[in-house]
């Protein structure tokens, strides 16, 4: 767990595109993990200082005890009117296709990408 965090710490910079940031995400899961489920979340959400537009990979996996843990990566951008048309959670076992292809191919990604993000947080949890 630590050293996926680390991992993501090591190879995600400030001022990258949110491309690579994705294909970061992609190669630290390309690593199987028993039970892992996939999480991509968009939409905008309240934060301390007020609302951001948010597009989160999560990685989930059971932490033993009958929960889970989740490795976080978001990317917050400012919100606009635009980016209150997007709003989703999909789970990898719950589409057809791969989940990275599923998130290259969103109408999310598609606006993100051409932005300018303000933060991006990478940080795990527990359920």
């Amino acid at each position: 767990m630590d050293r996926s965090v680390q991992f993501l710490k090591d190879r995600i910079t400030d001022k990258m595109p949110l491309e690579e940031m994705v294909g970061i995400f992609e190669q630290m899961c390309s690593t199987p993990v028993e039970e892992e489920m996939i999480l991509f979340e968009t939409g905008t959400f309240p934060f301390p200082g007020g609302p951001m537009f948010l597009i989160s990979l999560v990685s989930q996996f059971p932490n033993g005890e009958e929960e889970f843990f989740q490795l976080h990566l978001n990317i917050l951008y400012e919100p606009d009117r635009e980016s209150e048309r997007f709003r989703e959670a999909v789970w990898d076992e719950d589409i057809g296709e791969n989940i990275f292809d599923y998130i290259r191919g969103s109408e999310a990604f598609a606006y993100a990408k051409k932005r300018e993000y303000v933060k991006v947080e990478i940080y795990l949890d527990e359920t």
